[in-house]
């Protein structure tokens, strides 16, 4: 007799072998008990999972001699038929080449015969969402009112591609993956017959690339044990299933953990080098991810790893201090190159720069602590007090993630200072409404951690001037210290801070004698501020030459038109099926009691050409302009912008604006003289809704 492979010798014959499927096997086996059989019963599920198996063992249930039965006796002459493919009671169809109108025809022309030998005539089309549209209509009435011996048995991968008239004839069971754990039972036991020695982890493996299969699984030992004989070991099960080393994966992890790229590079050398698919490479990888994440957010979600003991804990070691939201970036941005790996003809090279991306991912401090570490720095400046050396107001992360070491840049005290001494040139109103994304706080070097020069401490406790900006995020007005204004020399006379000199205030600084050198800080700050209000001269001068030359009547009409084309757009709004006219359009004119609208590109032109004649935009129209027809054109005027170009420009003139803020808040450069680091970019929490 020739091989018989193991995924045919060793198929289930009766429901209590059926392994993974307990809600359909006991559904069946009641309905036979209880003498409830439908007549149309549909198996769908994904391959391998025992739909085929399933059919044929309730073929036999009700043709065995002592049934219908849900226990058959395998010895009656049905029995063994049936499960030798040799009655003529069961009918197998292959759908994918039995899909035609005239086969279904045939098939229908055969039911009103009764069974030769049991007591049903079993139809089993498998692959039934192959039939044609006609082949399914043809087969609606036999469906419905078959005779009394006869049950048809569909089984399917695609159940959304069979008809709604035909799913509500039948009788539907849901099949599902089989879970990795039965799997591996099933194989051990087949493994013991089968006289083989392979260890749990190495079923466990052939398992996962089952992906929930009983026969794929099976179908892959049987492929092990022709590559490795009687004696299989894991490093062979890899190998023949083309896994990768997970040493290599840990490599990976760990260098992404450490910060150490060129372990990651070692790693992606030593894939390509042993042969590996970079695409299979990226998705052990994900999948490692995700087992760490898991690792890392709570002790209870470990039982949902697929993972022996021993990587659990190796995980659990390599990861610990690692915050969860790392992880999570890190599988983004992984998922992203897998899809580029997997398309790209240079696999290497994409994998290579991503390290790149994902050797930059470090913690981020959440939006709450930053404003807590403001709002308590803000309450230093207040009350006078000095810097101190800490972080102000919060503790620095630690672990393994802080930013790497960096020489402190020559002018960062200096910078320090006069951004202290002149917060009043800060806007009065910093931006709220955006998330400062920082570079990760540096550990300060060795040079910066000494004490500050006693000119930067004495001159913080000052008080700020009555004209100073107010501290960030208050919303009081700034109020003149009297405490510090006493000691304080007399304001100079109006005359001399009309016209400031610049050069009168350095000698002030430089005073051999104590008692002179202490007020020369409170001199230099109010004299700042008066080249603001200086320059009347020119404000007063520009509006002169605006009446001069009046707007001509063509253009106020045309501004008129415009101002009633947005009421026009306005009355639009709302409905998506015209969405594209309202963002997109811009006003032509009016010929004729012919509404002309411009559009910007030629697929916008095309389609909203047939919306031209849509009734609300017609009824808007001779609303708006009393005209009785409109024309889609091509724009002509490229200077003229339409909704969605102007809605983007403003954005953009926005996010600059806010960025020009940023930089300019005294209260924010601060913070980043606390922390070491810079202000490296904005990200806006929420749209603005008042921007048109």
């Amino acid at each position: 007799m020739s091989y018989q492979a193991i995924a045919r010798k060793w198929r289930p014959t009766t429901f209590e072998e059926i392994a993974g499927q307990g809600h359909v096997t006991r559904t069946l086996q009641n309905a036979l008990r209880l003498k409830r059989i439908h007549h149309a019963l549909l198996f769908t599920g994904a391959r391998g999972v025992g739909k085929t198996t399933a059919a044929r063992t309730m073929a036999r249930c009700l043709n065995c001699k002592q049934g219908p039965t849900p226990t058959p006796c395998g010895e009656c002459t049905s029995c063994v038929e049936v499960l030798g493919g040799r009655s003529p009671d069961v009918v197998e169809i292959d759908g994918a080449s039995n899909n035609s109108v005239n086969d279904v025809r045939e098939l229908r022309d055969t039911v009103h015969y009764p069974p030769q030998s049991g007591s049903y005539r079993v139809y089993i089309i498998d692959e039934v969402h192959m039939l044609s549209t006609g082949a399914f209509n043809a087969l609606l009435k036999t469906l419905e009112e078959p005779p009394p011996h006869v049950v048809f048995i569909f089984a399917t991968t695609e159940p959304q591609k069979i008809p709604d008239t035909v799913l509500s004839r039948v009788q539907r069971f849901d099949f599902k993956r089989i879970p990795a754990k039965v799997v591996v039972e099933r194989l051990r036991r087949i493994s013991e017959s089968e006289g083989l020695s392979i260890s749990d982890e190495g079923l466990r493996l052939i398992a996962r690339a089952g992906e929930g299969s009983m026969r794929d699984s099976q179908s892959l030992l049987d492929q092990v044990i022709a590559f490795s004989g009687e004696s299989v070991s894991d490093q062979e099960v890899g190998e023949i299933l083309g896994l990768v080393d997970r040493g290599l994966l840990h490599g990976m992890l760990g260098g992404l953990i450490e910060g150490d790229p060129a372990r990651c590079l070692d790693a992606i050398a030593t894939v390509h080098d042993y042969g590996y698919e970079m695409s299979q490479f990226t998705e052990e990888l994900l999948e490692l991810l995700r087992n760490a994440a898991l690792v890392v957010l709570s002790p209870e979600a470990r039982k949902h790893l697929d993972a022996p003991e021993e990587e659990i804990t190796q995980l659990a070691a390599l990861c610990e201090g690692v915050p969860v939201d790392v992880f999570s970036r890190w599988f983004d941005a992984l998922l992203e190159v897998h899809d580029q790996v997997s398309r790209s003809t240079r696999p290497r090279l994409v994998l290579e720069m991503a390290v790149a991306r994902l050797a930059g991912v470090r913690p981020v401090q959440p939006i709450d602590k930053l404003l807590e570490r403001l709002e308590q720095l803000e309450k230093k400046l207040r009350s006078g007090g000095p810097r101190g050396g800490g972080g102000g107001g919060g503790p620095r992360p630690s672990g393994r993630f802080s930013a790497p070491r960096v020489s402190p840049r020559p002018d960062q005290r200096t910078q320090s200072t006069q951004s202290t001494q002149s917060t009043h040139a800060a806007p009065p109103n910093a931006p709220r409404g955006q998330a400062l994304a920082f570079s990760a706080p540096a550990p300060r070097p060795e040079a910066v951690s000494q004490p500050e020069p006693t000119p930067v401490v004495q001159a913080e406790p000052i008080a700020e001037p009555p004209h100073a900006a107010a501290p960030l995020f208050a919303e009081a007005p700034s109020r003149p210290e009297p405490a510090v204004a006493a000691p304080a020399p007399a304001p100079p006379e109006p005359s001399a801070a009309a016209h400031p000199e610049p050069v009168a205030a350095q000698p002030a600084q430089v005073d051999p004698e104590p008692a002179a050198a202490q007020p020369a800080p409170v001199e230099a700050r109010p004299v700042e501020p008066e080249p603001l209000a200086a320059p009347p001269e020119p404000v007063a001068a520009q509006p002169e030459p605006l009446p001069a030359e009046p707007a001509p009547p063509a253009l106020a009409l045309h501004t008129d038109n415009e101002a009633r084309y947005a009421s026009f757009l306005d009355e639009l709004k709302g409905d998506p099926t015209i969405r594209m006219v309202v963002e997109d359009s811009v006003f032509s004119g009016i010929r004729d009691g012919v509404l002309t609208v411009g559009f910007p590109t030629d697929f916008r032109l095309d389609h909203c050409r047939q919306l031209m004649s849509h009734p609300k935009v017609i009824a808007a129209a001779r609303q708006v302009f009393d005209v009785t027809a409109l024309e889609a054109l091509p724009r002509e005027d490229e200077h003229r912008r339409t909704r969605t170009e102007r809605r983007a420009a403003r954005l953009k003139e926005h996010e600059e604006e806010l960025w020009v803020h940023a930089r300019a808040d005294a209260g924010i450069t601060l913070l980043l003289d606390e922390l070491g680091g810079e202000l490296t970019a904005l990200e806006p929490l929420s749209l603005p809704e008042d921007l048109p």
